[in-house]
């Protein structure tokens, strides 16, 4: 059997091995209720799904209210606000916040390998044919526009001087993508597998950031400081959870159920579709 390429969960994995150590309980009498957001529905939620799909945020004692955000800032909102506890998001809505004077902080970094395609409209065949064409992005400082900016300049493309324009698609990649195939937008970033597979449809992979070595912290765990200080034990549950979650997708023994929960969650049809989702 092959080896699994999932280092980048694996780094994650060893960095809170030391939480073990902590005095967790789960009383299955007595969940505490929990809301918990994120605007992502890449493959980097894998962990999530997992944890949610095997019963291991109640093994651990949480009741937890998976609610999906259309942004990630609206996730910050509802983090600031407390009417969450935690929250996936991209790092740049994370750093903006924390700029700004909000009381958020980043508990987890599930992987620092940037794992996008920048997939143009089948037109364009050279990343040349950018110049004078619209790349759509989920909004300003988001991680969608903070990996573009790095790809064209790994392109050797600076967006005045070519003229290309940034359209904001607000929510989830999905909407992105929609515009992409429907011709609104001329390419975008899209994330994993998502990104192999509209290459295989035609839309071509100008750059492709799996071959570059490039690195950026991706997809926080983030929280408040109020909430850390208030709910230690609902935040140690959520990092133990992860943990098991992630210890479970990396045991080739799962490899079947992950790439069933992966492709429930991508809503993939294609059987090989949804292994290069989990392998990737």
């Amino acid at each position: 059997m092959s080896k699994l390429p999932l280092q980048r969960y694996r780094e994650f994995l060893l960095a809170f091995c030391f939480l073990w150590s902590f005095p967790f309980r789960a009383d299955g009498a007595s969940l505490t209720r929990s809301n918990f957001a994120s605007s992502i529905t890449s493959e980097s939620m894998a962990a999530v799904w997992a944890a949610k799909d095997r019963g291991l945020f109640r093994k651990n004692g949480l009741d937890v209210q998976f609610i999906l955000m259309p942004r990630s800032p609206l996730a910050v909102a509802a983090l600031i606000a407390g009417e969450i506890d935690m929250a996936v998001i991209g790092p740049g809505h994370l750093m903006n916040a924390a700029i700004g004077g909000a009381d958020l902080i980043g508990i987890a970094n599930f992987f620092q390998k940037l794992d996008y395609t920048l997939n143009g409209r089948p037109e364009l065949k050279k990343p040349d044919d950018l110049r004078g064409k619209r790349i759509a992005i989920s909004g300003p400082g988001s991680t969608s526009h903070i990996v573009t900016l790095l790809g064209l300049q790994s392109l050797g493309l600076d967006p005045n001087q070519a003229k290309i324009s940034f359209i904001t698609i607000p929510g989830t990649e999905l909407n992105r993508r929609i515009a992409l195939e429907t011709g609104s937008v001329d390419a975008t970033m899209l994330r994993g597998s998502i990104g192999d597979l509209y290459g295989s449809k035609g839309f071509t992979v100008l750059f492709n950031f799996k071959r570059s070595g490039l690195t950026m912290p991706q997809t926080m765990m983030a929280t408040t400081r109020r909430i850390a200080g208030d709910k230690p034990q609902v935040v140690e549950a959520y990092l133990k959870t992860i943990i098991e979650a992630i210890a479970f997708l990396l045991d080739p023994v799962n490899k079947e159920s992950m790439a069933r929960i992966i492709a429930s969650n991508l809503r993939l049809n294609n059987a090989a579709d949804a292994e290069e989702a989990y392998q990737s």
